[in-house]
């Protein structure tokens, strides 16, 4: 055995480096951990509840999208509208979606929702509403009973691409 020690070294040096990358890897576990923690914990969940118009054909089945944006023009794409398990935009109901963002964008001042390219039908909201964990957000209707479609063509839905709803105006500072 010390033909071995002699030919390789000490094996005394490789258990005490083994020892401190056990705690080196220990350590950085627990401060990604605690990173992601912190993350999470500073995320903020917007809430957009919308309902669909009660009219003949309001419903839909097609693909809506939502973006917010605050008073200094931050905006944030939060992406598609859906609630897997549901069958969301039906004529009269109320839907309502969870977005979670590592922006937050305080006081909200506008929300757009689009129509993407997979909409086969068009969908008539009656009104919406949005809000955070930081801001009790605020609410609008389609007053105009407007349509959103992909389909902007006279001959078909003669729909909307977009739709915007934004706040009142902020007070004067």
């Amino acid at each position: 055995s010390s033909g071995i020690n002699a030919e390789y070294g000490d094996f005394s040096d490789l258990d005490a480096n083994r020892s401190h990358l056990k705690e080196s890897f220990s350590l950085t576990m627990k401060l990604l951990l605690l990173t992601a923690l912190f993350a999470a914990a500073h995320a903020v969940e917007y809430t957009l509840t919308t309902t669909t118009s009660g009219v003949d054909h309001a419903g839909s089945n097609g693909y809506f999208y939502l973006a917010a944006l605050n008073y200094k023009g931050e905006m944030v794409d939060f992406g598609l509208m859906d609630n897997p398990d549901l069958n969301d935009f039906e004529s009269e109901n109320t839907d309502t979606f969870v977005f979670s963002s590592e922006v937050d964008l305080g006081k909200i001042g506008c929300i757009v929702i689009r129509a993407g390219d997979k909409s086969a039908d068009a969908w008539m909201i009656k009104s919406v509403a949005i809000s955070s964990d930081t801001d009790e957000g605020f609410s609008g209707d389609n007053v105009d009973e407007d349509w959103m479609s992909s389909d902007t063509s006279t001959e078909g839905d003669n729909g909307k691409l977009a739709m915007m709803w934004c706040a009142p105006p902020l007070p004067p500072q």
